[in-house]
């Protein structure tokens, strides 16, 4: 490794730790805790778009947080399908490492073909747990079959291993108590979301993502959270001009 690569190495490192933080920050709900571990997931990594599943009590797994609309497309066609890499993921509860997913096109037909309908070729699956039990995972996705090499392995576990750390302190913070009520917390907060990505696009005459990045850019700079915000838009007709 020249020194170059082992700068730019403690410098993602050093970012990531501050990632890691902001994704335990105690005041932070189910929804924007696992956002910003995708996002981290995005910037920190070869990762193109990434997304996080949890499972509720009686083992259904739902989309709760996720970088963009294809990745939601992506995540959606795995739940309806029961296929791809989360799925197996949580399953088995390891690891799937799949860089071009047509090799898994026997196994995942309806998966690899919403992949290759979106642009995406890769994906990479890590398993969230509480303790010993797999609650959901971590998936990424990637428009190139490069794959993921070990630095980009150890910082996607990580963040893993944060989503995870991220409910646990909610509940010490005084949050939901149960995993149930929190995939169910998160879920409320996607509604809002969701509703407030269509007004927003309507209203700006912009596509569902660039509503979705308004939303999010609007959350930073006002240090609110995305539920907060899109409660704003939805009951409140706000378009979020003044701040993003």
């Amino acid at each position: 490794m020249t020194r170059t690569d082992a700068h730019h190495d403690q410098d993602r490192f050093d970012h990531l730790l501050e990632a890691v933080g902001a994704v335990l920050e105690p005041s932070l709900d189910v929804l924007d805790a696992m956002t910003r571990a995708v996002d981290a997931c995005v910037r920190w990594t070869g990762a193109t778009e990434a997304g996080i599943v949890l499972a509720d009590r009686s083992g259904v797994l739902h989309v709760i947080a996720s970088s963009s609309e294809r990745t939601i497309d992506a995540e959606e066609a795995q739940l309806g399908t029961d296929e791809g890499s989360c799925m197996d993921c949580f399953r088995t509860g390891r690891t799937i490492d799949v860089p071009d997913v047509s090799t898994k096109a026997a196994d995942w037909p309806a998966f690899v073909r919403t992949m290759h309908d979106r642009g995406l070729v890769g994906t990479f699956a890590e398993p969230v747990r509480l303790r010993t039990a797999t609650i959901g995972s971590l998936c990424v996705f990637a428009d190139h079959e490069r794959g993921h090499d070990d630095h980009d392995v150890v910082v996607i576990q990580l963040l893993a291993d944060a989503a995870s750390a991220a409910l646990v302190r909610q509940r010490e913070e005084g949050g939901p108590r149960t995993l149930d009520e929190q995939v169910a917390d998160g879920l409320e907060a996607r509604v809002a979301l969701e509703q407030a990505k269509g007004a927003l696009s309507y209203r700006r005459d912009v596509p569902i993502d660039a509503a979705f990045r308004i939303l999010q850019e609007a959350a930073a700079r006002t240090g609110r959270g995305l539920r907060a915000v899109a409660t704003e838009v939805v009951e409140r007709g706000a378009d979020l001009r003044e701040v993003a």
